[in-house]
């Protein structure tokens, strides 16, 4: 059985090569959507617990990486965490 931060990974990951970037992750936890030239185009920064998970999304903007979206979402709140999915697959 896959933990429950599965979900929300995969998702990312799938949703990230649809748009031609490859997810990698970072040794500190960090998930960076990057193009074939390496540049990083999304920055996730995804913390999990046994009752939710945060994320704050960074996207490549004229002066680097800014804060584009933050949520902590329960993992109950099955409404919220299909908004972040839309939100994620939207930007």
């Amino acid at each position: 059985m896959r933990p429950v931060s599965y979900v929300i990974t995969n998702f990312i990951e799938k949703t990230m090569n649809v748009k031609g970037l490859n997810l990698f992750i970072t040794s500190d936890g960090k998930y960076l959507a990057m193009d074939s030239m390496y540049d990083t185009i999304y920055k996730f920064d995804l913390i999990f617990s046994d009752n939710d998970f945060s994320c704050q999304i960074l996207a490549r903007g004229e002066n680097g990486l800014t804060l584009k979206h933050a949520v902590n979402i329960p993992w109950t709140n099955g409404v919220a965490i299909r908004d972040f999915m839309d939100f994620v697959r939207d930007i």
